[in-house]
């Protein structure tokens, strides 16, 4: 049997990925008829359609979608082998992909990579920001090589390591009428208007999971597509805030945000590292993992401190 072309299952994985085949050819810096003769050369060899064409659009087909995913686990395999190489001809050198949600990006990763480019100078380092969901699947397609998000049920194909936990709390105004209560009860918030993250993150299938647990809906919301917005909101009373309280660490010091729990058990999250199993480890994956578990350890601890001085 003929072995597939590497210049083939690319121009297929992007065109599976955009949908486009002028997306396609620009994104690889080809003509049009070039994306459509690899395609075509691809579907011949297999003999099988692979995309239903719409227009200027395509979709995968069954037999495209049981390609995909081998397509791109050689292509990322393939990155693997190159990158080892150039490793080899450069001590010293080397690249790391790293996927985070926005609330690590935001506050938990400048540090990490700080640290990280102490240790590491000459490596090329590239971020992804995506909510969970979003990353595990970059992940999946060989995108990158670690994803921090929250635990969810993924594939078995990835390793979960737990870096932390959190929970989901009420970020108040000092001068918000519940603000001097200790424990708020399902009574006391059933008529606030809430301000939460975006209805298609994973966090906000949590805070509805946290609301259906209670027996009780928002009837006044906010959604917000930003942490720092959510946290502003707050500060001038427009709302209770739904965040964790460590992306609030400067607010609460200076007073200008208070932390109550919210009146359930069902608010906890468990946050961690992704990664592909059985793939390769180098010294500089293994390093990372370690920082990211000191930096938050750093972060847990302070947290743990301004907790206790607000009591």
């Amino acid at each position: 049997m003929q072995t597939l072309e590497t210049r083939q299952l690319i121009a297929f994985t992007e065109l599976a990925r955009l949908g486009s085949f002028t997306e396609v050819a620009n994104q690889l810096g080809l003509t049009q008829s070039a994306v459509s003769h690899s395609i075509k050369a691809l579907e011949k060899q297999l003999e099988v359609v692979l995309f239903e064409r719409f227009g200027k659009n395509v979709s995968l087909t069954l037999e495209g979608q049981a390609l995909l995913p081998y397509a791109n686990k050689i292509i990322a395999q393939m990155q693997i082998a190159q990158d080892g190489i150039q490793i080899l001809k450069k001590p010293g050198y080397g690249r790391l992909r790293i996927g985070a949600t926005v609330s690590i990006s935001q506050y938990l990763l400048p540090s990490i990579l700080r640290e990280f480019r102490e240790s590491f100078p000459n490596y090329t380092i590239t971020v992804v920001t995506e909510d969970t969901k979003k990353l595990v699947s970059i992940l999946e397609n060989g995108k990158i090589d670690f994803a921090i998000a929250l635990e969810t049920s993924t594939s078995s194909r990835f390793k979960f390591t737990n870096l932390f936990n959190d929970q989901i709390e009420m970020a108040i105004s000092p001068v918000h009428s519940i603000a001097k209560k200790e424990n708020i009860s399902r009574d006391d918030i059933a008529d606030e208007e809430f301000i939460f993250y975006k209805s298609t993150s994973e966090t906000f299938h949590i805070i509805e999971g946290i609301f259906t647990h209670m027996s009780s809906k928002m009837n006044a919301s906010m959604q917000v597509g930003s942490m720092a917005a959510i946290k502003e909101m707050a500060q001038y009373g427009m709302g209770i805030g739904l965040i964790p309280r460590w992306i609030a660490l400067d607010e609460i010091s200076s007073g200008r945000l208070i932390f109550r729990s919210l009146p359930t058990q069902n608010a906890n999250r468990s946050w961690g590292i992704y990664e592909v199993k059985n793939e390769t480890v180098s010294i500089a994956k293994m390093i990372f993992t370690g920082i990211c578990r000191n930096v938050v350890e750093t972060r847990k601890l302070r947290t743990e401190i301004l907790s206790k001085s607000k009591m």
